[in-house]
Order: C-alpha cells, then structure tokens, then sequence
C-alpha cells in the first residue's frame, strides 16, 4: 500500500498541476510578426454542476460577454450546454500597435507597453446604454491608488431615484465602487478603474467609466504613465491574418451605434478587401462571413486562404 501511495501521489500532483495550467489565461503576449494579428488560442471545458457563466468568465478572466455569444443558448444567468467554448484567442485590432486600446464593442483592451514586442489584453465592463464613453483618442492624465469618490449628478439622481443618497464624497474602502486603482484621462469625469462588482466584467453596466478586475488592474496600474495615448474605438468586426490564412471575429454591435446588418456587411466586405495582400490571390468565403455576422460570436473564424 505505501509503495502504492507513493507512486500515485505524484500523478495526482501532475494532474493538479495541469487542470491548474488550464485554467489560467495569460495576459501577455508576443505581437506576432509579418503582419499577423491572431494570439492566444481557444479552449473548451466541461462546466462543473455549480459553475455560472460569470464563474467560468472569471476562472478564465473573460467577460461575461464573451462566454455568453461563444456558446449559443446560453445566457448571463444560466448556462446551456455542459460543453464550453472558452474564447481565449483575439485579433489584435488593426490599428497601430501603440498605447492603450480599448474596443467597446468586443469590451476588451488591449495594451502595448512602450519599449517591448508585448501586447496585453484584458476583459472590460462598459458603460450602459446612453452613458458609453465618448470614442475618441485620448490619454492618461494621473494614476490614483485608494482614490476617493464623488458621485456625478446622473449617478447621484440614479442612486436616489432607487431610494439611496450617496454621500458628497466617499473615502477609499471596500464600498468605493472605484476599488483601489483610478486611472484618470483626459476626458472628464471617465475613468479607467477597478470594480467591487466582478460579475460586470463584460457587461454594460457602469456610468461611463471602463471597469477592469482588480487583479488585472493590479497588474496593468504600474505600467502605465501619464501620457500614455488611450485610443477608445467601437469595431465590433475584426479581420486578421495568421500566416496564409484570414480570420473574422465578429461581435455584437453597441445597440445605439448599430447601423443595421447590410451596413454592417459592407463595411466588413471593405475590410476584407483591405486586407488583401497586393501579390497573389485570396480565396475568401464571403457566405461563411456574412453569416458569421449574423450571428456574432466573438471568436476568429478562418474565412480565406492566401494562395501563391
């Protein structure tokens, strides 16, 4: 029994060891070269029978958002299958590869830090319908730890239309909603902070102000400065290129910017084409993308093939 004992303990520290592997999500990654733009890779998993959809957005530190449009049927409350997609690859949106950028659509940031060949990305609450942060490119202005708190008119009427009067200002502490870290920008009175509301990662559901988690933040707050540019775009659609073959990720579009699906598909159609390498020929299965479309789910399909 004790010869039994010890050679099983080890394969169980082994199998430990790799479910804990599988379960982490690296934030960082290598920019891929020659104009790619796929990192990261996709997983699956079985849902245990007390996991939500927020608790494997969090195992996996995805937004809600993306658990949910990775798995049809499943919804915010509820999941519907015990098979998960778990949507751990992006395309790195097609803008230069410098500062911060945060694409609400996808409600993913994605940093450059200065100096390196890294890109980092994180999950994002948004604002509510009607209190989205203006896009535009902006800039850090000043970092904040244990920042203090005064709540704008609109969240003030929103609290007290609910029966609640927030104080005039409130002192940093575990019901600060801006959590330890502030990130201030130049835009006023929006923020960059961490949340003491985890499950609206991925949600819209904040004034304005983008929410991260507070062990990204944690990670994120000492390697940015004032200054640091802050590009905030809403591109639902993303195509990219790993190696020959071309990728879709398509999301579903901000409700108050939806410019309805024709106008959708031709913008993806020009992006696409803009995509197109000058020499050779691309096969592009342009069905496939106008149902990707239709039916967003947040992950890179392969929808071409570069041939010499």
């Amino acid at each position: 029994m004790m010869m039994k004992r010890t050679v099983f303990a080890p394969l169980v520290i082994a199998a430990l060891f790799i479910i804990a592997m599988q379960s982490t999500f690296a934030s960082s990654f290598v920019i891929p070269s020659g104009g790619n733009a796929l990192i990261g890779s996709m997983q699956s998993t079985y849902a245990a029978s007390n996991d939500t959809p927020t608790t494997l957005a969090q195992r996996y530190n995805l937004g809600l958002n993306a658990i949910v449009n990775a798995n049809p049927g499943t919804t915010e409350q509820s999941i519907h299958s015990s098979y998960i997609k778990i949507p751990t690859e992006f395309l790195l949106p097609a803008l230069p590869h410098r500062g911060i950028v945060i694409n609400l659509a996808e409600m993913r940031m994605y940093y450059y830090p200065e100096g390196s060949n890294n890109v980092m990305t994180f999950p994002i609450g948004i604002g509510k319908i009607g209190k989205t942060i203006p896009i535009q490119n902006t800039a850090i202005t000043r970092k904040v730890v244990n920042p203090v708190w005064i709540p704008p008119p609109d969240i003030r009427k929103y609290n007290r239309d609910q029966g609640i009067e927030l104080p005039y200002k409130m002192e940093a502490g575990p019901d600060n909603p801006l959590g330890p870290y502030a990130i201030y920008l130049r835009i006023p009175t929006y923020l960059i902070h961490s949340t003491i509301f985890p499950e609206s990662i991925g949600r819209r559901a904040s004034f304005g102000c983008i929410r991260m988690n507070e062990e990204d933040i944690k990670e994120f707050f000492p390697l940015v400065q004032p200054g640091t540019p802050v590009a905030i775009i809403n591109m639902p659609d993303k195509v990219g290129w790993d190696n020959d073959k071309l990728f879709l990720e398509a999301h579903p579009p901000l409700e108050e910017h939806n410019q309805g699906l024709q106008v959708n598909l031709n913008n993806m159609v020009k992006m696409v084409e803009n995509s197109l390498p000058s020499r050779g020929v691309t096969l592009v299965d342009w069905q496939l993308a106008a149902d990707i479309l239709q039916q967003p789910d947040g992950v890179p399909h392969e929808i071409g093939v570069r041939v010499y």
